[in-house]
């Protein structure tokens, strides 16, 4: 089964023959219906299509972090819900389960949500214009940690693929699903946070720019001695260039 998106609504399930389905009539227990935990494994498995089409898009290594975070993020999400849901088969008056998984789905889109909006905002730490006005080695700086975030994401999701994989042998596939969402929501916040930590560390460390001639502040703009040439920034150092 594979996972078809349409704007503003909740996923919806459509047959399709792949790696996690096989040819059959839709219901046929032998062939075309998937039980679960292996429908979840196979969500899980199918968003690395996001990491890796994101990963393209923003080749940098920073960028490639984002993405990385932002599937890991979605992944989660979806392994929660999924656990939301079965403990409302498990727990709720049978009157009640159609509005408990409403509210697990209702949880789902927004946390849905929060993952895509937070990606912008972390391309953006990821400028090193917005703070150094381009310096290489600001960028490199921002570079390093962005790898950090999407080793820390990639971590995150093995994690979680392989303890959505064990629920299939579980005896409470609920229980088991829970405890490999729990430490999933941990990683997929720890993973940002440490991330803006490391971005915040690589504006303020760098040394402030010598100037050419009479320094001031952190601004290029001193005098050169040799006529024609000019005061400008190259990195983090001020040289006397030929415009």
């Amino acid at each position: 089964m594979a996972v078809g998106v349409s704007s503003g609504r909740e996923p919806r399930e459509v047959p399709r023959y792949g790696p996690c389905s096989s040819p059959g009539r839709v219901g046929d227990p032998k062939r075309g219906v998937m039980k679960l935990p292996w429908k979840v494994l196979c969500g899980v498995i199918g968003l690395g299509a996001i990491l890796a089409a994101t990963a393209r898009e923003t080749s940098q290594p920073c960028g490639a972090g984002c993405g990385a975070q932002t599937a890991a993020c979605l992944k989660t999400a979806r392994v929660t819900r999924s656990s939301c849901r079965m403990d409302c088969r498990a727990n709720s008056a049978p009157a009640d389960i159609g509005s408990c998984s409403r509210g697990c789905t209702d949880t789902f889109r927004s946390d849905r949500t929060t993952c895509r909006s937070n990606q912008p905002s972390c391309v953006q730490a990821c400028d090193a214009s917005s703070t150094s006005a381009g310096d290489p080695s600001t960028a490199a700086c921002l570079g390093a940690c962005g790898e950090d975030l999407g080793a820390c994401a990639r971590n995150a999701t093995a994690n979680l693929r392989t303890c959505v994989t064990g629920c299939r042998t579980a005896s409470d596939v609920r229980s088991c699903l829970e405890g490999c969402a729990a430490p999933a929501q941990a990683d997929t916040a720890a993973c940002p946070a440490d991330f803006q930590s490391c971005a915040g560390t690589c504006a303020t460390t760098m040394p402030p720019r010598p100037a050419c001639g009479a320094p001031t502040g952190a601004a290029c703009g001193g005098t050169c001695s040799t006529p024609g040439q000019v005061c400008r920034g190259v990195g983090r150092t001020c040289t006397c260039t030929t415009p």
